[in-house]
């Protein structure tokens, strides 16, 4: 056990000392390219990985697709050092160093007859459009071929061959896996569809994985998984499958046009599959937020998961289309450029949507109502607040329509949040005939008060029932209060259960509702008077005023709260 550190230390120390040897980039010459590409196998072959990554800077890859050039070039330069293993063991010096009359320098060549005729076979090092010399793209093109014509030849003396645990597997493959049928090798149509079964199974393990996993997640919290479960597997598939595919094609050794379309087909499908799966992702966790925030008391959170959930989305799908339009070879450097150029008209063309935007920043800062709230906007639309979008709060209407307000719009209108009262008022006037005597009028308003005391849910401190006026068919009572209920359906059933004992009160006592009437009243002639009152007349009104204010009907002091000492006595006077 004592030993193990040691191993470990000494192999570090190697691996160390062979990153150390390599030389600097230099592919100023022939020479320099060769050396550079030999030093940095060498490492390769001694372990260190970041060699071969190394080494394809000495190759011409400009002819390679983007989508596959790094495992096309890492291929090429596997074959290209056992190639050149096999033909001798380089002298570095006999390999030009001056560069002034040489365009390309020419190791190898070799001509090979094919079903399509003779190919030259070619390991060159040319400048490329930078002046760098670096092996050709028509070494890259035929080193496969190459490779072939020296299969059989031993490795020079005093060079570490290249092995590997691919080479090693193939060796144990018959015969027809080399051989060509359509297009590709035996063998490597064997290994995509055997890459095909492993990625479906692959991506099945996996998905059950996570949907188990997020359902005991959401079910120890009794958080309902049925709404969101059919469409959280949709894209999943396509996004195991493709990161699967993309990460076994790199072992098929395929030649690059093959591999650069399926490696292209590969990341369309990744890219595309990424954004709707992190689309999911983002519905998944906003379902998390959503339980919690109907169990929390602050309602604006019932506004701002939403509010989340959209915004997230939004960013997820532009980023996502950038990337797509990427993985398609568009280039999105120009088109954004574009954009910021035409970003004027842009601004112009979208004002509104920018001012929905700062709309939905002001509800969310700003706060003026939640999901559920009863409001009334600029005095003209009323409703319950069902949804806060980016672009605009969808209101429910009391006639069960939904209407639309632009978020832009809610910066500069009056919104009366009825959701926020404490208390809801109500307020009437009550008709009595008028042939109702005084005394019953004053004890019709007394039982009215008792009513809104011995009621639940009406405010006890501030309310009013006095005869307020005389109006053209009736005595009209007015009858103000306040209720303390949650919401309009309880508002509405305490306003019938009030309303159907202020009815039965009136039936007790005998007290007649008035409704509009008009009464026709004959002139009589004769019984006209002709000139000035009387004085006994006058002096009649006084003495019938002076009675009547020395023996009151009402009480002292007002009748409006319970709170009052004066609502507990009775006593009537001046």
């Amino acid at each position: 056990m004592t030993r193990l550190p040691i191993i470990l230390l000494a192999l570090f120390l190697s691996f160390s000392s062979v990153a150390g040897v390599y030389p600097k980039a230099d592919f100023s010459s022939p020479r320099k390219t060769m050396l550079y590409f030999l030093k940095t196998m060498k490492g390769y072959k001694q372990g260190d990985q970041s060699g071969l990554r190394l080494a394809t800077q000495a190759l011409n890859l400009s002819s390679l697709d983007n989508a596959s050039r790094v495992i096309s070039g890492e291929l090429a330069a596997k074959r290209l050092i056992n190639t050149l293993d096999r033909i001798e063991y380089i002298d570095i010096s006999k390999i030009p160093d001056n560069t002034n009359d040489l365009k390309i320098w020419i190791y190898k060549q070799e001509r090979i007859v094919t079903a399509i005729g003779e190919k030259l076979l070619e390991i060159s090092i040319a400048p490329n459009k930078d002046g760098q010399w670096k092996f050709t793209p028509i070494t890259i093109d035929t080193i496969h071929e190459f490779e072939k014509t020296v299969a059989n030849n031993e490795v020079a003396k005093g060079v570490i061959e290249l092995k590997s645990w691919k080479s090693r597997l193939k060796s144990y493959f018959p015969a027809w896996t080399a051989e060509r049928s359509f297009i590709l090798l035996n063998g490597q149509w064997f290994a995509l569809i055997t890459l095909m079964f492993l990625g479906i199974v692959f991506e099945k393990i996996v998905r059950s994985i996570i949907l188990i996993r997020i359902t005991q997640f959401f079910s120890k919290r009794n958080i309902p998984f049925i709404e969101i479960k059919s469409k959280f597997l949709s894209a999943q598939g396509v996004f195991f499958f493709s990161g699967f595919w993309l990460f076994g094609l790199k072992f098929l050794e395929l030649p690059d046009t093959i591999l650069s379309t399926l490696m292209r087909l590969g990341i369309v499908s990744f890219t595309v599959a990424s954004v709707f799966t992190t689309s999911q992702v983002v519905d998944v966790i906003c379902q998390f937020l959503e339980s919690k925030a109907k169990i929390s008391e602050n309602k604006f959170d019932d506004v701002l998961v939403p509010l989340i959930r959209k915004t997230a989305k939004f960013f997820v799908f532009a980023i996502g289309l950038i990337f797509i339009g990427d993985s398609l070879t568009l280039d999105m450097k120009n088109i954004l450029a574009g954009l910021g150029i035409g970003g004027i008209a842009f601004a112009l063309a979208a004002k509104d949507t920018i001012s929905n935007l700062f709309g939905s920043l002001t509800v969310l800062i700003d706060r003026p109502f939640s999901i559920g709230d009863s409001v009334t906007i600029d005095g003209k639309i009323e409703g319950i607040v069902t949804e806060v979008g980016l672009r605009s709060t969808k209101i429910r209407t009391f006639y069960d329509s939904i209407i639309s307000v632009p978020n832009g719009a809610l910066i500069n209108v009056h919104i009366d949040n009825l959701g926020k009262r404490n208390y809801r008022r109500y307020t009437t006037s009550i008709g009595l005939q008028y042939d109702t005597p005084a005394e019953k009028i004053e004890a019709f308003c007394e039982g009215i008060r008792q009513i809104i005391l011995a009621h639940k849910w009406t405010r006890k401190d501030s309310f009013h029932v006095y005869f307020n006026n005389m109006g053209g068919s009736s005595l009209d009572i007015l009858l103000y209060l306040f209720w303390q209920v949650p919401d309009r359906s309880a508002e509405l059933q305490e306003r019938h259960r009030l309303l159907i004992d202020i009815l039965r009160l009136g039936k007790e006592l005998e007290v007649d509702f008035a409704f509009p009437t008009q009464t026709l009243h004959i002139y009589n002639e004769e019984h006209a008077q002709k000139g000035p009152l009387d004085m006994p007349y006058l002096e009649k009104g006084k003495v019938a005023a002076n009675e009547i204010t020395s023996h009151p009907l009402s009480t002292k002091t007002h009748r409006s709260s319970a709170d009052a000492e004066s609502f507990k006595e009775n006593e009537i006077s001046l």
